[in-house]
């Protein structure tokens, strides 16, 4: 299972948290929901959240929020550090468990996966990766932990496998997952009829001497060798 996007123009641009609808640039404070804080000012590994037991409404919501500045606060860090969000392309392969980052024909990042969920636009709903067929036969990485916690906390939308949904919810249940599980990044893979929504851990830059293993034209010949 393989995607790509060029982006020489704005309609094939790769996707990723920058492009977070407006509706999901809402910023809170750093704290609540036992929060020592957002970050640690002595280091670049954010904070594992302390949380209540059964949550409320409202306090799930003031949690979205939370993990939406997460993942941004993230997002903007790896594009300073790693410059994801400015190459040509993207790909990812879920059987390698893997997604970088190319400029052009040259590899230049590549980073692990974590498969959240999708969004359809055709039937207006979320899907999460775990309750998704198409996905039996790769590894989606520890999403059910994410699961797992709606269970305790009693949240329907971390618990239902789909449910009615937009992008926002998208962009809401991937930044929830990201701070429970402390990801690297997200990145959202468009598609005609909706969108796939990633975790990234790992980030590093592609040696030199594996670059080859990265590169389409020469995937491609091996897959269509006899």
């Amino acid at each position: 299972m393989e995607a790509y996007a060029d982006g020489a123009d704005g309609s094939s641009r790769p996707f990723g948290l920058w492009d977070l609808p407006v509706a999901m640039e809402r910023r809170i404070g750093c704290t609540g929901l036992g929060y020592r804080s957002c970050r640690d000012d002595d280091s670049s590994r954010f904070i594992t959240p302390s949380l209540p037991k059964r949550m409320e409404y409202t306090e799930f919501e003031s949690f979205i929020e939370q993990s939406t500045d997460y993942l941004r606060s993230a997002n903007e860090r790896n594009k300073r550090l790693f410059g994801i969000g400015d190459y040509a392309r993207y790909e990812y392969d879920l059987f390698r468990n893997e997604i970088w980052w190319s400029d052009v024909e040259d590899p230049k990042v590549r980073a692990r996966v974590t498969i959240v969920g999708s969004i359809s636009t055709k039937s207006d709903t979320w899907l999460w990766s775990w309750a998704n067929p198409h996905f039996k036969d790769v590894e989606i990485g520890p999403i059910r932990a994410v699961r797992d916690f709606g269970g305790r906390e009693g949240i329907a939308k971390l618990t239902d496998e789909k449910w009615s949904a937009d992008e926002v919810d998208g962009w809401e249940m991937t930044s929830v997952s990201a701070r429970l599980l402390e990801a690297q990044g997200a990145y959202r893979s468009p598609s005609a009829n909706g969108g796939l929504f990633l975790l990234y851990d790992g980030l590093e830059f592609i040696p030199e001497d594996e670059k080859q293993d990265y590169r389409p034209l020469k995937r491609k010949a091996e897959q269509d060798a006899p």
